[in-house]
């Protein structure tokens, strides 16, 4: 097979994704079965290791689902303050928005954060990167974060992607593609948070 029909192949199966998870938030829906079906489907579409879920609870950014190929972990909500999935805090010490985590930089700017290499990226805190990784037996090296909304209006959360692989299972930089498919599926959890009864 031509690596022109590989990538129509993908392309096609990412459709086909994209479109039962349109069809099924358009259905009647439980919204935390519909966050672990996006987040699984990110990681297959995407290409990554890992996704991400956080939803904000005031100055908090609360893990709800976490996924990685390489751990062989799925874990969804309630983490607790203690551990490796502790909620994030969206305020520095001095009540300023902050920006040290990938994460909260996401919502304080509202805006795509695009890391090719997390260890050489200023003015970011990457102690809780290692953290994890040290924890978890990990090697955390991109982050693609792009904020949750409903209708461009303050996010509600973020979704998060780790690690993007080529076709061979290589470390890449995130892609133009990556990001579009980051914001449609921030979109469709924004709407699936907004709409939810």
């Amino acid at each position: 097979m031509s690596a022109s029909d590989q990538a129509f192949r993908a392309l096609r199966e990412q459709m086909r994704e994209l479109t039962a998870l349109t069809t099924a938030l358009g259905q009647a829906f439980e919204a935390s079965s519909m966050e672990r079906r996006i987040v699984t489907s990110a990681v297959r579409i995407a290409g990554v290791d890992g996704c991400s879920l956080y939803r904000r609870d005031g100055d908090w950014l609360h893990f709800r689902v976490v996924k990685s190929v390489t751990l062989g972990l799925m874990v969804v909500s309630d983490f607790g303050d203690d551990g490796v999935f502790r909620p994030v805090s969206l305020l520095a010490a001095d009540g300023s928005p902050s920006t040290e985590a990938v994460s909260a930089r996401t919502v304080a700017e509202n805006d795509v954060i695009n890391v090719s290499d997390v260890s050489r990226l200023p003015n970011f805190d990457s102690s809780r990167v290692a953290r994890f990784d040290q924890r978890m037996g990990y090697d955390t090296r991109s982050i693609l974060s792009a904020p949750v909304t409903f209708r461009g209006g303050q996010p509600l959360g973020v979704l998060q992607f780790v690690n993007a692989k080529n076709a061979v299972g290589n470390h890449v930089p995130f892609s133009g593609t990556h990001v579009q498919l980051a914001r449609s599926l921030a979109a469709m959890l924004g709407m699936l948070w907004t709409l939810e009864p």
